[in-house]
C-alpha cells in the first residue's frame, strides 16, 4: 500500500486500529475500525438505490453482465485536508490514507455519487449500479454488446479500472445482492436458502433475531410471512416488555411450527415477476386478528403473475381496531409499502370486506380514517371490488363477526353518519327559503309584509316578520324551566324542514335520543309549528333505534322507599357500567356519578375498577369540584365495600350506604344507567370499540334536559343559568339581541351575586317541592298493580334475555315478531318474522308494540311534495288570499282545511302535566 501510493506516514493526532475482514474468495480485506471517528462525522445524506428498485428494472433483461471495480474505494482520492483523520496504527508507526479507505461512514455515499455521475444518462436504461457493483442488461445480444462498450468508455474516461476475475459477461442468469435473476423472474439466492435450512433451532434471543432477519430478507417471496412468524415475534416482544428480560425465549410447540414453516416456505418460494409499469396493478389485501397481508399482482394475456408478497403483524393498538378498520389499515399500509410500484399507475383492490368501499368513499370520515383517506387520494385507485373469502384464496379468509352475531335484527343496514353541526350551517337560510315556498306559510308572510292589509292585525301579534323571516311571539307559561333566556320569538318551521328539526332535537348525540318531555322542551323554546307535539310523538314512537335499545316502562308491585335530599351534592349515587369492548384508549368501564338533588351526572371512563381508581376519581373529580357529599349510595361491588374506599369516605366525613343485595333499583344511578346505556349504544352501532367517543355530548344532553322530578335542568340548579346549545347556533333568534338578564340587574359583581343567589334559592326551593310531590306520585304509581295489557294482531318487540347478550351495548329487543298462539292471558308463543325463528313461550312483560319507522317520515315526505294530495296531520293554516281581498276583518273566508279562523294564532300551547304551579318569584325580577 505504501509502495503503490495508497498510504503515507502521518503525524496526525487521530489514530484508529486495524481490522481484517474476509472476502468471498477467501482473501482478506484490509480495513480500519473508524467507529469513533464516524461518531464525530457529519453524515452525507446521499441516497443509495433500493435493492427492490434495482431488481424491478430487470424486467426485459435476457442478457446480463456484472462488472466489479478493482478495490473501488481505493480508486478515489481523499481530500488532503481530511487525510490526517484517516490515520491508523501499525507496528511500524502511524500512517494515513491518500485514497478513500473502507469503514468511513460517508464512503458509500461518496462512491455512489461518483458512479451515478459517471453513468449518468444510461443508468436504469441499460445499466444499474450499486456502489461498486455494475449490472449491464439488454433484451438482445447485439444491444448488450453495444451497451457494454458505452459503459467501458465511461469507466475509462473516469479513470476507473475493473477486476476481470470478478466480472461475468452475457449471462442468462446471475446472482446479485442475495437474489438469483433469470429470464423467467427473480427468486432467492439458493446458497442463502441452504444456509437457512442449516440454521439450528435455538431459544437464544439474538439467534432468533438473526433467523428472522435472514428470512425477512425474502419476505416478499413468502405469502403470509408475518402470520407464520407471529409466534416467534410475539415471544420476542414479551421479553422486550418484561421487567426482567432474559437472553432466551420460552420455546413452545407454536414456535417450533413457525420455525419449520419458515424454513419450508423458503424452499418452495415462487418465482416473482418484475413489474410492467405500463400496466395496471392488482392488490389483494386481507387483515386477520393480528396481521396484515397483501399480494401485488399484474395480469398479462388473461394470466395473473405475482410481483411481490407483503405482510406484517399488527401493533397492540391496531389489534383493537374494528375489522373493517383493519381492512382499511391494510390498504393504507400496503400502498405505502408498494408506493414505488403504485405511484402513477392504475390500481384495482380486491378485499373480502363489503364495507370497505363505503368506508373509503365517505365524506364524513374523521380521525385516523380521514388521514388514511387523504393518503390514499394520492393514488389512482380505480375500483375496490368485493371478493368473498371462499373465492379469495390468495389471501387468508377472515372469520367475520358482527356486533350481535346471535340475533337477526330489524335494521341490519348501517346507520347514517352522525350529524355534524357544520354540515347544517345553511339550515337557517333553508328555513327562510322554505317559508316562502310553503303553501300555508306564504299567505301569512304576504299579509304581514303589508301593514295596510285588512286582516294584518289578526296575525300581528302573535306573528312577526323580522328581516323577512316569520317568527311567532313566545310568552313563557308559568313553568320553572321557561326563563328569560332571550328566546322571545320562536322560528316558524315550514313543513318540508320539520323532520330535519325533529332529527336534530332527537337523534343528535347532544340530544341523546331523549324522552318525549325532554325533547319537547328543546323544541318549544326555539321553534314552532302547531302539530309539533303530535309529530314529535309519532317521530319518537317510530324511531327504530329507540324501539330496539330502550326499555319499556313497567309498573311493579314492590313498595317504593322514599329518599328525600334538601340541597345539591348532599347525596350522590355511584355505579360502574361495563365491561364494554376495549376502546382505543384502553378504556373498558364507565363510572357514573349522580347528584340526587339536581340530577347532575358525571361520567368517567376506566381501564380497571379497583378501589384505588374509584377513590382517586372521588377525591380529584368530585370532592375537589363539588365539595364533600354527606352520603354516597352504591351497590355491593367490592370496589365500594373495600377497606380503602371505606377509609377514604370516613376521612372526608362521608357516610357510605349500599343497596340491598340483588336489588340495585334502590340506587338512583341504576335508573340513570338505564337511560344512559341505550344512548351510548345508539352512537356506537358502527364501531362498538368507540363507545366512549360521545360521552361528553351525552352528559351535556342529560345536564341540559328538564328532569320530570325536579322540574328543572341539572345545569340550572347548579349554576343558575342555562348554556347556549348547538341548535341555538343554527337558529339566529332576534331575542339574542336582548339582555339575558332583566334590565334592573346591574352587571356589577355584587349585584349579579345577589341576583344569582336569589335565583338559586328560588330554584332549589321549587325543585325540592317538585321533588317531594313527584316522589309521592311515583310511589303511588309504583305501588299499584301492573296495568292489564293485551295484544291482538299487532307486530311486537320481544326483549332479549340477558343470558343471550354478549355485552352491555347489545340491543334490548328483537323483532318484529307476531303472536302465533295464546297460551294464557300473559303467555304467548312468539314467532319472529326475520329468519322465521320460533321464540317459544314468552311472558307479556317481555313484549312491547312495534311501530313502523316509515309512518311519520313518509307522511312528511308526501306533504312536502304535494300538500293537497295527502291529508296533513293537522293543517297549520291555509288562507285563500283571493277570497280575503274583499272581506272585512270580522269575517275571513277559509278553505275546508280549517274550522277556526285563528287556528294558527290560538293553537294550544304545550303545557307540561303536573307543572301547573304559579310563576316563580325569580322570574319576576
Amino acid at each position: 500500500m505504501l509502495e503503490v501510493g495508497q498510504i503515507a506516514p502521518s503525524r496526525s493526532p487521530w489514530a484508529s486500529p486495524i481490522v481484517l475482514s474476509p472476502k468471498k474468495d477467501g482473501s482478506l480485506r484490509f480495513c480500519v475500525d473508524y467507529r469513533k471517528l464516524n461518531a464525530s462525522t457529519i453524515r452525507t445524506a446521499y441516497p443509495r438505490p433500493r435493492v427492490d428498485d434495482t431488481l424491478d428494472s430487470l424486467r426485459e433483461a435476457k442478457y446480463i453482465s456484472t462488472l466489479d471495480l478493482r478495490s473501488g474505494y481505493w480508486q478515489v482520492e481523499i481530500d488532503p485536508d481530511s487525510r490526517d483523520k484517516t490515520a491508523f496504527i501499525t507496528h511500524r508507526g502511524l500512517y494515513e490514507f491518500l485514497v478513500t479507505p473502507f469503514g468511513l461512514s460517508n464512503a458509500p455515499a461518496t462512491f455512489q455519487r461518483l458512479m451515478d455521475t459517471v453513468l449518468a444518462g444510461i443508468k436504469w436504461q441499460s445499466c444499474l449500479v450499486y456502489i461498486d457493483d455494475i449490472i449491464v442488461f439488454a433484451p438482445t445480444s447485439e444491444q448488450h454488446v453495444h451497451d457494454l462498450s458505452i459503459v467501458f468508455d465511461r469507466l475509462t474516461n473516469a479513470g476507473l479500472t475493473l477486476n476481470a476475475s470478478k466480472c461475468d459477461f452475457c449471462r442468462r442468469e446471475l446472482k446479485y445482492i442475495g437474489h438469483l435473476i433469470t429470464a423467467d423472474g427473480i427468486k432467492p439466492d439458493p446458497g442463502l436458502v441452504a444456509s437457512v435450512q442449516l440454521f439450528p433451532q435455538t431459544t437464544k434471543i439474538k439467534d432468533i433475531q438473526s433467523f428472522l432477519g435472514l428470512t425477512g430478507c425474502y419476505r416478499k417471496f413468502i405469502k403470509d410471512y408475518a402470520k407464520m412468524a407471529e409466534p416467534l415475534i410475539s415471544q420476542l416482544r414479551s421479553q422486550q416488555k418484561s421487567k426482567r428480560p432474559l437472553n432466551h425465549i420460552e420455546w413452545s410447540d407454536k414456535c417450533t411450527k413457525a420455525f419449520e414453516e419458515l424454513k419450508t416456505a423458503l424452499t418452495q418460494v415462487p418465482i416473482l415477476q418484475t413489474p410492467n409499469f405500463n400496466e395496471a396493478f392488482i392488490l389483494e389485501i386481507d387483515a386477520c386478528d393480528y396481521g396484515l397481508g397483501a399480494i401485488l399482482i399484474q395480469e398479462y394475456d388473461n394470466q395473473q403473475f405475482v410481483i411481490a408478497y407483503a405482510s406484517r403483524t399488527q401493533t397492540a393498538a391496531e389489534r383493537n381496531y374494528f375489522p373493517t378498520e383493519k381492512e382499511a389499515l391494510a390498504i393504507y399500509w400496503v400502498t405505502k409499502h408498494f408506493r414505488p410500484y403504485l405511484e402513477g399507475t392504475m390500481i384495482y383492490i380486491r378485499s373480502d370486506c363489503r364495507a370497505l368501499q363505503w368506508l373509503l368513499d365517505t365524506k364524513d370520515s374523521s380521525g385516523r380514517l380521514a388521514r388514511w383517506t387523504i393518503s390514499l387520494s394520492a393514488f389512482n385507485i380505480v375500483d375496490i371490488k368485493y371478493k368473498p373469502g371462499k373465492i379469495n384464496t390468495n389471501c387468508d379468509t377472515l372469520s367475520r363477526y358482527s356486533l350481535f352475531p346471535h340475533l337477526t335484527l330489524l335494521n341490519t343496514t348501517s346507520s347514517p353518519p352522525l350529524l355534524n353541526i357544520w354540515d347544517n350551517c345553511t339550515l337557517f337560510d333553508d328555513i327562510r327559503t322554505e317559508q316562502y315556498n310553503d303553501a300555508r306559510l306564504k299567505p301569512i308572510v304576504d299579509i304581514l309584509s303589508n301593514p295596510t292589509h285588512p286582516i294584518h292585525h289578526k296575525f300581528h301579534p302573535p306573528f312577526i316578520l323580522i328581516n323577512g323571516i316569520l317568527y311567532r311571539y313566545h310568552s313563557p307559561p308559568n313553568n320553572t324551566h321557561q326563563r328569560l333566556t332571550g328566546m322571545r320569538h320562536r322560528l316558524v318551521i315550514p313543513k318540508s324542514l320539520q323532520s330535519q328539526i325533529l332529527s336534530w332535537t332527537h337523534d343528535h348525540p347532544t340530544a341523546g335520543h331523549g324522552g318525549r318531555e325532554k325533547t319537547l322542551y328543546r323544541l318549544t323554546n326555539r321553534v314552532y309549528w302547531n302539530t309539533m307535539r303530535q309529530d314529535l310523538i309519532q317521530y319518537m314512537r317510530s324511531c327504530p333505534s329507540c324501539q330496539k335499545y330502550k326499555y319499556i316502562n313497567l309498573s311493579l308491585n314492590a313498595p317504593l322507599q322514599m329518599h328525600i335530599v334538601q340541597e345539591p351534592w348532599h347525596t350522590i349515587g355511584v355505579d360502574i357500567m361495563g365491561p364494554f369492548l376495549v376502546t382505543q384508549r384502553q378504556k373498558q368501564y364507565l363510572l357514573v356519578v349522580v347528584d340526587y338533588f339536581t340530577r347532575w351526572v358525571e361520567l368517567f371512563t376506566l381501564r380497571t375498577t379497583t378501589s384505588s381508581d374509584i377513590a382517586h376519581i372521588l377525591v380529584d373529580e368530585i370532592i375537589c369540584r363539588w365539595g364533600c357529599p354527606t352520603y354516597i349510595l352504591s351497590d355491593n361491588g367490592p370496589q365500594f365495600v373495600s377497606e380503602l374506599f371505606t377509609n377514604i369516605c370516613s376521612s372526608f366525613g362521608i357516610r357510605n350506604k349500599t343497596t340491598s343485595n340483588y336489588h340495585p333499583q334502590t340506587n338512583m344511578t341504576e335508573r340513570m344507567n338505564r337511560n344512559l346505556k341505550p344512548m351510548i349504544a345508539q352512537y356506537a352501532q358502527e364501531n362498538a370499540h368507540s363507545w366512549d367517543r360521545h360521552l361528553s355530548k351525552l352528559a351535556l344532553s342529560i345536564r341540559t334536559s328538564v328532569n320530570e322530578t325536579t322540574g328543572d335542568t341539572p345545569i340550572y340548579l347548579n349554576f343558575g343559568r342555562d348554556p347556549k346549545l348547538l341548535l341555538d347556533l343554527l337558529i339566529t333568534n332576534p331575542g339574542n339581541n336582548e339582555p339575558l338578564l332583566p334590565t334592573s340587574v346591574s352587571t356589577e359583581v355584587d349585584t349579579y351575586k345577589q341576583y344569582l343567589r336569589k335565583n338559586l334559592l328560588t330554584a332549589h326551593r321549587i325543585a325540592q317541592e317538585h321533588n317531594e310531590v313527584r316522589k309521592m306520585q311515583q310511589k303511588n304509581i309504583y305501588d299499584q298493580h301492573s296495568s292489564n295489557r293485551s295484544f291482538k294482531e299487532q307486530l311486537l318487540w320481544v326483549s332479549i334475555p340477558s343470558v343471550l347478550k354478549h355485552g352491555k351495548l347489545d340491543p334490548l329487543y328483537q323483532g318484529p315478531c307476531r303472536i302465533v298462539q295464546v297460551l294464557s292471558p300473559s303467555y304467548f308463543i312468539i314467532h319472529r318474522l326475520s329468519g322465521g325463528v320460533n321464540l317459544g313461550a314468552t311472558n307479556i312483560d317481555r313484549l312491547k308494540l312495534f311501530y313502523s319507522p316509515n309512518r311519520h317520515s313518509n307522511t312528511l315526505q308526501r306533504s312536502t311534495h304535494d300538500h293537497q294530495s295527502v291529508p296533513a296531520l293537522q293543517p297549520l293554516m291555509s288562507v285563500n288570499v283571493n277570497d280575503v281581498k274583499n272581506t272585512t276583518t270580522s269575517h275571513i273566508p277559509l278553505n275546508n282545511h280549517l274550522t277556526s279562523p285563528h287556528s294558527l294564532i290560538h293553537s294550544p300551547r304545550y303545557q307540561r302535566p303536573v307543572r301547573t304551579r304559579k310563576q316563580p318569584n325569580r322570574l319576576n325580577l
